[in-house]
């Protein structure tokens, strides 16, 4: 696989260059939008997982609902927002947006995304660095992210969080979970669709835990278990049927405490920031 490109994508805060890990983050997702021919062997190398998103049917749903709750009437902030924004989902219900990544390209693509979404012209799209965004203390009422975290320094993203959000405001994650075996052992042996910092900072319970360090409560819903085993069906006539099935199954197994954090992925709610 052809390394990606090295192109001049500096991102400087605070007067300094941004560390290395970043800037690789950088080059990487460049490399990554920059892929559009659906022809070309390189771009099916990284579309190769995309199949499992096939069956994240309930996990939308409920990522749906939560958002509706969340951000009617309320200033809203993504955190590396990509193209596919989740600001995109509840665009016409905010008052205002504002996605960041410490991507360029990724901004210009959302930019232009956002001229199709009804409602997304409230939102703005800036470059900086999640970690230092820069944003004044208590900004905004609701953050969302989708697969961003293991990405970054948790830590000091939390304590990032919890200064820009407001007093009772609140976190929405989307993110994949490591405690599976088999889910982790193949993103250990697919190194092509991640970056190096990526799989060894997937999160574990005691990650999203670590929450509580710097909000009051959080919430968990934990998706994605027994579904998974209708991705090899998803363009058959048995998929739909298949797939309600092993919903009914997840409902009941990830509800319970040795079989709840083995799904792929979670949504939680970290709220009322500690100021």
């Amino acid at each position: 696989m052809a390394e990606p490109q090295r192109v001049d994508t500096t991102l400087v805060q605070d007067n300094q260059p941004i560390e290395k890990r970043k800037q690789e983050e950088i080059e990487w997702a460049n490399y990554r939008y920059a892929l559009k021919d659906k022809d070309n062997a390189e771009y099916k190398k990284f579309k190769a997982n995309e199949k499992y998103y096939s069956i994240s049917r309930s996990s939308h749903k409920y990522i749906k609902e939560q958002l509706a709750n969340l951000t009617t009437g309320k200033d809203v902030v993504e955190l590396a927002c990509g193209k596919q924004a989740l600001v995109f989902w509840c665009a016409d219900r905010i008052k205002s947006g504002l996605g960041l990544d410490i991507s360029d390209v990724a901004v210009a693509e959302a930019q232009a995304e956002a001229k199709l979404i009804p409602g997304a012209e409230k939102v703005r799209f800036e470059v900086r660095d999640c970690e230092k965004t820069g944003l004044p203390d208590s900004t905004f009422d609701v953050m969302m992210e989708s697969g961003a975290l293991h990405h970054m320094t948790l830590d000091v993203l939390y304590k990032e969080a919890a200064r820009i959000l407001k007093p009772g405001g609140s976190f929405l994650c989307v993110e994949a979970i490591r405690h599976n075996p088999i889910i982790h052992t193949y993103r250990k042996l697919t190194p092509h669709l991640r970056t190096p910092w990526e799989v060894p900072h997937i999160l574990a319970r005691k990650d999203v835990m670590m929450g509580l360090k710097y909000f009051e409560k959080v919430t968990v819903k934990n998706f994605h278990l027994m579904t998974i085993f209708a991705v090899p069906f998803r363009n058959t006539k048995f998929f739909t049927p298949l797939l309600s099935v092993l919903e009914k199954m997840d409902a009941v197994l990830l509800n319970i405490p040795g079989f709840k954090w083995l799904g792929w992925q979670a949504v939680f709610v970290l709220s009322n920031p500690r100021k």
